[in-house]
């Protein structure tokens, strides 16, 4: 797998044309210096902005120069400048956005189905006003790309496609097309998938074009998510870089999940924070240290390279502290990242995605709960969806929401045939036909009429919680009758009554009846099904008992687990193998976001943990331990050892030898 550059600055210049002497202050000694002494090796640089100009001396499109550009050339003296520091320079070009454009030709919109066009009104601030690539853009899009190549030569790196999002369009070319397909008009489901195609297409040419004229020529298009919606078109990206600003349309829980889904694709990542208090365009704003060092090392955790997201103000200049800001994260990383850079994850399970592959950013709730337990658990898991293969993972974790055609339901028993494990909550491997996969070992009743239901823990389900105490699940559940090779490991009981109408008692929900308990939890071939929706349970409001539990089924699935520790929820961990070294290497964060405002979770300063017990069960023999931050060697024995302290980031090294267990 080919790798990219570590430590990357994402150089946003979107510049409005009514700002005067753009660039003027512009110094490529000054420009490469500060990029350099911020440990930067990789930088993104504009070749045309949202606002739809160019920062070139283009031959083609004059008129797209930005009109107060006061050097046409600054695009080449920025790459000039920064390969003469050592510093690659791929190069950004807007796709869907262009304000430019957009306003001189209506006839290349986004049309929705009454008509108007997408985004807002031309009279508002904005260039969301999106293009269609199925129009004669496509045209413009590839001589502009060719002539930046032109431009350029050898000296391109890359080239950075932004906005090529799954947008649905009712143009005259995309309905003279879809009318020749057969598609119907009026279904929005196959007219997004029409618009899946027309981008996938897209993405497919343009990478071919690059390709055949400089094979070395990195290519990404960014869409602001890396989910199933990219499989289908991976084999046109060269890399892939991880939009996830942790305000924004993104937040915290975002990156983990498409981290744990790209990295399957096989191909090098790249995790894209920014140093903006709030998101792209806040120009004069400083991300608190601890939260860009929590981004960053979160990221280098999975063995992604980082990309920082700045925007270079009009007059050309970087802002120096913005850079010593950066230069101080990436001191750090550049210490570190050779214990993650190259690696692969060692994973024990899969949550399997119920994610749309025909959107972008669309990230049900069932999955963002179950990422974020499963993240407390400790458990290393990767995220698939329905087409990966299943026999690389011990355990398989549906979410409840995961409806699963005839064809999914038959790899299930397959996999469990050949000693997988299943975990599921709710719907999750439902069919269409109401049915579950034959080894989860009940019968379908259809969903609870009388809710909430109220959870009996006993026994080993009971573990870490009181037992018999009644766990209310406050999302509706499905009735399931165990088969003859069912076994009933949770029990519940139903409330008096259902709360409708002028049937109600107190605030919230009506009590337990106290009555006769009914199954909640059955333990199959080698599967377990809660009868609830735990995980959307979960991202709804965190209750403990709905992790404990689940914590406590895997136990009855796993014999072992790769990890566990005695650390707090907050602490994240990561392993990652590099053979090459003869090595694991433990990535370990205990950094806290706090929501001390109604829109961010901000991090203000590292927090230390102490005498974190560890035991591994790793598969090849461990022979050294050794904390990489310390610098000492840790005793271990039996696979247990114990971390004396963590402070905010800590990495264990754990070396081996090759004659496995």
């Amino acid at each position: 797998m080919k790798q990219v550059p570590t430590r990357q600055v994402h150089l946003d210049f979107h510049t409005s044309e009514f700002i005067p002497e753009v660039g003027k202050n512009f110094d490529g000694k000054e420009f490469a210096r500060i990029a350099k002494e911020a440990h930067v090796n990789s930088m993104t640089v504009f070749a045309r902005c949202v606002h739809g100009f160019m920062y070139y001396p283009s031959e083609k499109f004059r008129e797209h120069i930005h009109p107060t550009l006061t050097d046409h050339n600054l695009l080449v003296e920025q790459v000039d400048a920064l390969h003469k520091a050592g510093i690659k320079a791929p190069v950004y070009i807007a796709v869907q956005w262009d304000r430019y454009t957009a306003e001189r030709h209506p006839e290349w919109l986004i049309r929705k189905k009454d008509g108007s066009h997408e985004g807002a009104s031309f009279l508002e601030p904005g260039f969301d006003q999106s293009l269609c690539v199925n129009t004669e853009y496509y045209d413009f899009l590839v001589e502009h790309t060719l002539e930046v190549m032109d431009l350029l030569g050898v000296k391109l790196d890359g080239l950075f496609f932004d906005m090529v999002g799954i947008r649905p369009c009712y143009c005259s070319k995309c309905r003279q097309e879809m009318r020749a397909l057969g598609i119907d008009m009026n279904d929005e489901t196959e007219v997004r998938e029409f618009a899946k195609h027309v981008m996938d297409r897209f993405k497919h040419q343009m990478t071919a074009i690059v390709k055949a004229k400089k094979e070395d020529c990195t290519c990404f298009y960014n869409a602001g998510h890396i989910g199933p919606c990219t499989q289908v078109s991976k084999e046109d990206y060269t890399h892939y870089e991880l939009e996830s600003i942790p305000s924004g349309q993104w937040g915290y829980l975002h990156f983990p999940i498409t981290a744990r889904y790209a990295r399957t694709l096989e191909k090098d990542c790249v995790g894209m924070t920014g140093k903006f208090h709030k998101e792209w365009g806040d120009f004069h704003s400083l991300k608190n240290l601890a939260a860009l060092e929590f981004e960053c090392f979160r990221i280098l955790s999975y063995g992604f390279g980082c990309s920082i997201g700045d925007q270079l103000e009009p007059n050309g200049r970087l802002n120096p502290n913005a850079y010593k800001r950066i230069g101080e994260v990436y001191g750090q990383i550049e210490k570190y990242e050779a214990y993650a850079r190259p690696s692969k994850a060692v994973v024990e399970a899969a949550l399997v995605t119920s994610e749309n592959l025909l959107y972008e950013l669309k990230i049900p709730e069932s999955v963002m709960g179950a990422s974020q337990m499963l993240e407390e658990i400790g458990l290393q898991f990767d995220i698939i969806d329905p087409s990966h293969e299943l026999n690389n993972y011990k355990l398989l974790i549906l979410t409840d929401d995961l409806v699963a055609d005839e064809d999914f339901r038959r790899k299930i028993d397959a996999y469990v045939a050949q000693g997988g494990k299943v975990l599921s909550c709710g719907k999750g491997g439902l069919s269409e036909r109401s049915a579950y996969p034959d080894s989860f070992c009940v019968e379908y009743q259809g969903e609870e009429q009388i809710y909430p239901s109220f959870l009996v823990p006993k026994g080993v389900m009971a573990y870490n919680l009181e037992e018999n105490n009644e766990c209310v699940i406050y999302q509706r559940g499905e009735v399931i009758r165990p088969t003859e090779e069912g076994n009933v490991i949770l029990e519940g009981r139903a409330p008096y009554f259902k709360r409708e109408g002028v049937k109600f008692c107190s605030h919230i929900y009506t009590p337990s009846a106290k009555g006769e308990t009914f199954p909640v939890a059955v333990q199959g071939n080698n599967t377990i099904l809660f009868a609830h929706p735990l995980f959307s349970q979960y991202r709804e409001c965190a209750p403990f008992w709905c992790k404990q539990l689940v914590k406590n089924a895997i136990g009855r699935l796993l014999d072992q687990r790769l990890v566990k520790h005695n650390g707090p929820s907050y602490l994240s961990l990561n392993i990652l193998d590099q053979p090459e070294e003869k090595r694991y290497c433990v990535h370990i964060l205990t950094y806290i976001p706090i929501r001390k405002s109604a829109t961010i979770d901000i991090i203000e300063e590292r927090t230390a943990v102490y005498d974190v017990e560890m035991e591994f069960h790793l598969p090849k023999q461990i022979e050294k331990a050794f904390s990489v931050m310390n610098q000492k060697e840790l005793e271990m024995k039996d696979g247990k050892l114990t971390v004396p302290k963590i402070d905010g980031y800590g990495i264990i090294e754990l070396c081996y030898n090759d004659n496995g267990l």
